[in-house]
């Protein structure tokens, strides 16, 4: 019995590190192509990064669903939402405050708010109907999806604006260009060309290998994390939002403090908030649809409810001034300390 709980702990530390490093793996060989292939930053970083660092969650949560891990699929996005904007939020506006942008607050920060509101919603199955059981219908995955599918659209129609200016911008200074000039470029380019295909190449291999660690890794978490809920007689919930939910946070933490080195915190910022978006209404409908998700576990609404309070604290502050400081770095980190004891407390 302690062998299999020693080897399951150690399975289960393996499969976060298959997913942090596949999920690295991913990210950065794919971010190389779309700098060799001249991609929009911002587009790249609003579709690709997005979904990539999520890419462990949506595993986990697709391999929990097929396996009857109700409480590990709901309580690792509904934790790894509640560290993303308070632990390392918080984090980043204790080391820095952070400033935003308007169109930041107005569209991802009330869409993240609209997105755990809709997640509560679907989950109220039991009040006022005859149902007995809370849970993600198909139907309920399908509505949550068309609403990422709306979110994305909005994204990504003001983005495309944006590339549309620059664009005419560059044409406006190629004309200005003699011939010799373009000539030369030409030539220059096809050289790099040939350089940029073996990279490409090198770096699509490299894709495939952290996709294949994040399948393997999101296997061995989800298999050992139910093994240990039965065996140590934790819920599924517990495990998932202490331990699960922090590991699968680790690539938007590594990503965070890369664009805080750069001086992009908006970057960071950005991409927590987008995750919390993708975690719900992307990940929660996917595997609601291969598989409705039974909320097995009351008190997961108490952690809904306080992720929307939180991004209510968030919306109003950001509102406001458009700023997080250190004051309000320390209340986020002050909630999750609290928010730990309390599951803790409840295990």
């Amino acid at each position: 019995m302690i062998f299999d709980i020693i080897f399951n702990i150690i399975f289960l530390a393996i499969g976060l590190i298959f997913l942090i490093k596949g999920s690295d793996m991913f990210v950065d060989s794919g971010s190389s192509i779309a700098r060799i292939l001249k991609i929009n930053e911002i587009l790249f970083g609003l579709t690709f990064v997005s979904i990539s660092t999520s890419l462990p969650e949506l595993l986990i949560s697709i391999n929990a669903s097929l396996a009857g891990a109700h409480g590990i699929t709901i309580g690792n996005i509904v934790g790894s939402n509640i560290f993303n904007m308070c632990a390392i939020l918080g984090i980043i506006c204790i080391i820095k405050p952070v400033k935003f942008l308007r169109e930041t607050v107005k569209k991802d920060i009330y869409m993240g708010l609209v997105a755990a509101i809709i997640l509560l919603i679907v989950l109220l199955d039991v009040f006022g109907t005859n149902l007995t059981e809370n849970v993600i219908s198909r139907t309920d995955g399908i509505i949550m999806l068309i609403f990422f599918i709306i979110f994305m659209y909005y994204s990504l129609y003001n983005i495309t604006e944006d590339i549309h200016a620059n664009k005419l911008k560059k044409q406006a200074a190629l004309l200005n260009k003699s011939k010799e000039e373009i000539e030369e470029e030409k030539i220059k380019a096809k050289k790099i060309r040939r350089k940029d295909i073996l990279i490409i190449t090198k770096r699509s291999f490299l894709m495939i290998v952290g996709l294949a660690l994040i399948f393997i890794g999101a296997d061995f978490t989800v298999d050992s994390a139910k093994y240990l809920a039965t065996a140590l007689h934790f819920s599924e919930e517990f495990i998932a939002i202490l331990v699960i939910a922090i590991g699968t946070s680790l690539p938007e933490i590594s990503t965070s403090i890369a664009a805080i080195k750069k001086g992009k915190s908006g970057i960071a910022i950005g991409n927590l908030i987008g995750s919390n978006i993708f975690n719900i209404l992307l990940i929660l409908s996917i595997s609601s649809i291969i598989q409705p998700i039974i909320l097995l576990q009351p008190d997961l609404l108490i952690d809904i409810g306080l992720f929307i309070v939180i991004m209510l604290i968030i919306a109003l502050c950001t509102s406001m001034k458009f700023e997080l400081n250190r004051k309000e770095g320390f209340l986020l980190l002050s909630i999750y300390i609290g928010y730990l004891v309390y599951v803790i407390s409840r295990m």
